[in-house]
């Protein structure tokens, strides 16, 4: 089907998405053609434009804010002895939906993965170090999806951790979560379980 150019391109937009595929893409751009009044189309284009040029990325977690730091961080009643790492942003939005955690989080950026091409130098692990060196975590929570990536991280960041600072305790999310499964898709229920029986390693 021939698309205006500018619908093409839109639709073009949307299929790079990840889980967006060619015709849920036109779905989607002839949904806004038809449904949309202009003034939301012009919101949705604002807030894009503001994706990028106004959220940043906390220099302590790693995590994205409104500014220089993120709203967790700078919660003074959060345990600061107790840290989870999350393999990307949006992890912590899925632990955090649980309720019963209250410790800060550290964002790597990925999961060892050769395939992918993402090496231990590319994980956010310098930072960490500077956390850890503080002083102030006595436990670091592997709050990873139970895959080979997953566990392949976690050896990696256990002897990391251990080598330097052998007082820390290490621990992981529990097997509640099916092997090959994904954060995203555990239901709370799951995760406060896998939070609350989390063992350590």
């Amino acid at each position: 089907m021939n698309h205006p150019l500018i619908v093409q391109n839109l639709i073009n937009n949307f299929s790079a998405l990840p889980g967006i595929g060619q015709k849920t893409a036109e779905r989607l751009v002839y949904y806004l053609l038809k449904n949309s009044k202009q003034e939301q189309l012009a919101a949705f284009g604002k807030n894009l434009t503001a994706l990028k040029n106004e959220i940043k990325v906390c220099p302590v977690c790693g995590d994205y804010s409104n500014g220089t730091g993120c709203a967790i961080c700078g919660e003074p009643k959060r345990d600061r002895t107790k840290v989870c790492l999350v393999a990307e942003a949006q992890d912590i939005s899925y632990l955090e939906k649980t309720g019963i955690y209250n410790g800060l989080y550290h964002v790597l950026n990925g999961l060892l993965s050769p395939v992918e091409g993402i090496t231990a130098g590319k994980l956010n692990v310098t930072a960490l170090g500077k956390r850890l060196a503080e002083g102030v975590i006595k436990e670091v929570i592997m709050g990873f999806n139970p895959t080979l990536e997953g566990e392949s991280t976690i050896i990696y960041l256990k002897k990391l951790i251990k080598e330097k600072y052998p007082h820390i305790k290490i621990t992981r999310l529990s097997r509640g979560l099916p092997m090959g499964g994904d954060l995203e898709y555990a239901d709370e229920i799951t995760l406060q379980s896998a939070l609350d029986n989390r063992t350590e390693i």
